[in-house]
C-alpha cells in the first residue's frame, strides 16, 4: 500500500505560523523527501482555533500543534531527524521559538485510529454532517485559497 500521509497542523488564528501557510507546507514536504525511504506527497489540512479558544496553564496560547504520520514501524533512526528537522525549519520559516509548536509523528495507524476516535465522539447523523461540512470547507478552501483549510471549534 502506498503511503499517503494527511498532516494536520491546528494553529491559532492570528498567530504568526497562522501567515506562513505556504512556506510551512514547503517545510513539511522537504522533511517528508529527506527523511523516509519512499516518495511522499503529503496532505496538509490547516485548522484554525479561535484566539479565545486556545488556552495554556490556564492564560491563552498561540502554541501550534502539527501531526505528521510516517509509515508504520518507522525506526526511531528514522523518526528522529524527521521530527527534528520539521521542528527546526518550522522555527526558522515562522520566527517563533521551539516551545511554540508541538510536533509529533505517530505511526499512519494511530494517526487514524486517533481521528476515528475523535469523529465517533458525535452521534453518527451528525459524524455525517460534520464530515460533509467539513469536506464542503476544504474544498472551497483549495480552490480559493489554495490550500486545506478548515475552522474548529474546541
Amino acid at each position: 500500500m502506498h503511503f499517503k500521509p494527511i498532516v494536520f497542523c491546528a494553529l491559532v488564528e492570528g498567530s504568526q505560523a497562522s501567515f506562513n501557510k505556504a512556506a510551512l507546507e514547503q517545510v513539511i514536504r522537504r522533511a517528508y523527501r529527506g527523511h523516509l525511504d519512499q516518495p511522499v506527497t503529503p496532505r496538509v489540512v490547516w485548522m484554525e482555533v479561535p484566539p479565545d479558544q486556545a488556552f495554556m496553564k490556564g492564560e491563552k496560547s498561540s502554541v501550534a500543534t502539527l501531526m505528521a504520520p510516517v509509515p508504520d514501524g518507522t525506526s526511531n533512526k528514522l523518526r528522529h531527524p524527521f521530527l527534528y528537522e520539521l521542528l527546526e525549519q518550522w522555527c526558522v520559516t515562522t520566527g517563533i521559538n521551539k516551545n511554540k509548536v508541538v510536533i509529533t509523528a505517530p505511526d499512519q495507524s494511530l494517526s487514524r485510529e486517533f481521528l476515528s476516535a475523535n469523529r465517533k465522539r458525535m452521534p453518527p447523523l451528525r459524524q455525517i454532517a460534520y464530515i460533509a461540512k467539513t469536506l464542503v470547507r476544504l474544498v472551497r478552501s483549495k480552490s480559493t485559497m489554495g490550500h486545506f483549510n478548515t475552522h474548529i471549534n474546541l
